[in-house]
């Protein structure tokens, strides 16, 4: 048996548990709402996490590099950019599905001696893992340009307004 076929087998229950992990990072109340309602316009968070980590699974699943991942990536990113989590907790649903993975299918890689084609899966999690870490880095880098502008128009403002009173 191939690996692919052995993660596309197992590809619900691998997201399932992948997604749990994702969302338990979030206080217990958020953690609820956002796997317990997956509408786009209800619960726009969960929805972009849980459609964007599918399309990841089944990228790495079928191959995909990190550069065809990446859109998937800064989606969720994005998110957990604006949050407040450190840059490592931001990125440690990557990091989560390693775990998630090999508790579901780690006797059957020893089985069917899959040990050569996990490794070089294990290296492309790890690829869009460094990728997230760039594009968590490029989002934060985003935000305190936006806060700067932000800033500088309300100093400007301020200005404006002092000047205007004198």
């Amino acid at each position: 048996m191939e690996l692919s076929k052995l993660l596309e087998k197992n590809r619900p229950a691998i997201l399932k548990k992948w997604l749990d992990a994702i969302f338990d990072t979030y206080p217990a109340d958020t953690s609820r709402f956002l796997k317990s309602r997956q509408d786009r316009f209800a619960n726009p968070v969960g929805y972009t996490i849980t459609a964007n980590a599918g399309y990841i699974l089944e990228g790495l699943i079928k191959g995909g590099d990190v550069g065809s991942l990446s859109s998937c990536l800064e989606q969720i990113i994005r998110i957990r950019a604006v949050q407040d989590f450190t840059p490592s907790q931001a990125v440690s649903f990557m990091d989560g599905l390693k775990p998630v993975i090999t508790g579901q299918i780690k006797t059957q890689i020893h089985k069917y001696a899959l040990l050569d084609e996990w490794a070089e899966f294990e290296n492309r999690i790890n690829g869009l893992t460094e990728r997230s870490y760039e594009l968590h880095t490029e989002m934060k880098q985003r935000i305190d340009i936006i806060r700067t502008k932000e800033n500088d128009k309300n100093e400007q403002f301020a200005r404006r307004l002092t000047e205007s009173l004198k």
